[in-house]
């Protein structure tokens, strides 16, 4: 008992201190409002709540549906476009392809790279350069990918999938180099294929660090903004915006007594998010591939 209790110290400490530590005063934010004239905060209970939920379901301006659409539709296809080509690429870097370490360096740049920058590039990219190819090679005239509405979502799930691309790929491919090369060489020697080495072989062996970065992406659901803050600032489109660019455009121009309620709706999106995320956690367990 004393092992078990000095081993869970540390990161009962870690929980106490940098998740309610440093957010208790936002979590205590939710049950009060702000008094412009004494310049205090007061308690009122749960009425913050019931406003965020009225101004939700109530929204006129459809705001927040689109929001809560766009961050679903979001998350299933940068979530299944980008897991699928992480796996494929670490398996290629855990092959030793041609070119793997090109493919190493250049999939974690935009990971190290100012998002200002990389934005500034994805823009010239896809509203000049590709625009101008296509004019020099066929002499047509192409609207800008990304200032094109039937494109504009298109280019900004691609641009989040390239954002998430490098860590993914370097997680999976770090535990894709701990397996034994004794493993391999047994599955090769039986007749296995590239497609069913990582198929029985590979996949079992690293599905928890898959398991792990699903599983970081559903918790990210509503706080995952699509980097619009940085293409547009606080000025996208109702028809582009997510939850999470929602919260932060508010939070970045919301004034004191706008705090209580946007506390209000974090703490009402966690609510939501823990059992998803512990559940479908817990189905992936049961339901992974064995490496027996």
């Amino acid at each position: 008992m004393l092992f078990y209790s000095l081993m869970i110290a540390l990161p009962l400490a870690q929980v106490l201190i940098f998740y309610f530590g440093v957010n208790i005063n936002s979590i205590l934010l939710a049950f009060k409002q702000y008094d412009g004239t004494t310049g205090a905060y007061s308690w009122v209970g749960f009425d913050n709540f019931g406003r965020v939920l009225t101004e939700i379901f109530t929204d006129p301006t459809a705001e927040w549906r689109f929001a809560f659409k766009n961050s679903f539709i979001a998350w299933i296809v940068c979530t299944s476009v980008g897991m699928t080509l992480a796996l494929f690429f670490s398996y290629y870097i855990f092959k030793k392809g041609i070119g793997r370490n090109f493919f190493r360096v250049v999939l974690f740049m935009p990971s190290i790279i100012s998002s200002i920058v990389m934005v500034i590039l994805f823009t010239y990219v896809v509203d000049n350069f590709i625009p101008d190819v296509i004019f020099a090679l066929f002499g047509t005239e192409m609207r800008g990918l990304l200032s094109n509405p039937d494109t504009t979502m298109l280019m900004i799930y691609l641009y989040t999938i390239l954002m998430g691309f490098g860590t993914n790929v370097l997680l999976l491919s770090s535990a894709m180099s701990g397996i034994s090369d004794s493993i391999i060489e047994a599955a090769q020697l039986d007749g296995a294929n590239n497609i069913r080495l990582f198929w029985h072989v590979v996949l079992p062996q690293v599905f928890p660090t898959f398991v792990t970065i699903f599983i970081v992406s559903i918790a990210q659901l509503f706080s995952n903004q699509l980097n619009l803050y940085s293409f547009y600032g606080g000025y996208a489109e109702a028809q582009y915006a997510t939850v999470g660019y929602l919260l932060y455009k508010r939070t970045v121009s919301a004034s004191y007594a706008e705090y209580p309620a946007l506390a209000a709706i974090g703490i009402l999106l966690t609510i939501v998010i823990i059992p998803v995320t512990l559940g479908i956690r817990k189905l992936l367990e049961k339901v992974g591939p064995s490496d027996e």
